[in-house]
């Protein structure tokens, strides 16, 4: 998460007078479990948030409009040092509507980190996702069902009620590299990503190369290189949170 090149400066993430809602209590405490992912992101009953052995950067992905490969700056512990998270609303202010969970989110970790970044407009190399000679070879998802993406049994990536934007943010992560959709493609889709049927050997091949494969053999879409102007967010300042 280091370096910092020369851009414009676009706006500041720090409100001199911030009016959004804010969490009564919030605990963030050190996970020791050595564990290397998150374990749990989730907005509870009762106005509680709880996540489980998170980044900083992995709840900043969750509330700003900005992906972890557009990030630049910043100590080098925030995408390393994790922490449990839980938070509750006042219940005297009434229901949370959906777009105040974002912004409690924000406020927090302004406050308890000390956060504060500034946007840059780049350009940058992209990977775009277009859709193949062969078409695109999804399936419209049925009306009911939660948008959400669960690893198979078998190493397989399953998609439910997912808009294609979704599947661009899942192949960024993997690919480490920014991917813009050029497919033109709207609505939302039911499908399930194989990779290691492609895998010379099981457990030989790059997840990455494993993965653009079987998004062009099973959904007939295909990467381009370009160039594009993006978004990227820059960390100007961040703390540990102090003890609770």
């Amino acid at each position: 998460m280091r370096g910092l090149a020369a851009g414009v400066l676009v706006v500041s993430a720090v409100l001199a007078q911030d009016t959004r809602r804010h969490f009564e209590v919030a605990s963030i405490k050190p996970n020791q479990s050595g564990m290397r992912a998150l374990q749990g992101y989730s907005y509870q009953p009762g106005g509680r948030l709880v996540a489980t052995n998170a980044t900083l950067v992995d709840i900043m992905v969750r509330v700003y409009p900005t992906r972890r490969i557009q990030m630049q700056g910043g100590p080098g512990w925030i995408d390393s040092d994790r922490f449990d998270f839980e938070a509750k609303a006042d219940a005297s202010e009434g229901a949370i509507q959906p777009e105040q969970w974002t912004q409690m989110v924000q406020t927090m970790l302004e406050d308890r980190f000390q956060l504060k970044f500034h946007t840059e407009e780049r350009e940058m190399q992209v990977l775009a996702l277009t859709v193949g000679k062969t078409g695109a070879q999804l399936t419209k998802a049925k009306d009911d069902g939660q948008t959400a993406m669960t690893p198979g049994a078998h190493g397989q990536l399953v998609f439910t009620k997912m808009p294609i934007v979704g599947l661009v943010n899942t192949m960024a992560n993997i690919l480490h590299a920014p991917v813009v959709d050029r497919t033109g493609l709207a609505g939302f889709y039911d499908f399930t990503l194989e990779p290691q049927n492609y895998a010379s050997e099981p457990g030989k091949d790059d997840l990455g190369d494993l993965v653009v494969t079987a998004v062009r053999e099973q959904l007939g879409l295909v990467l381009e290189k370009g160039r594009e102007k993006l978004t990227i967010t820059i960390i100007d300042h961040a703390e540990r949170p102090r003890e609770n």
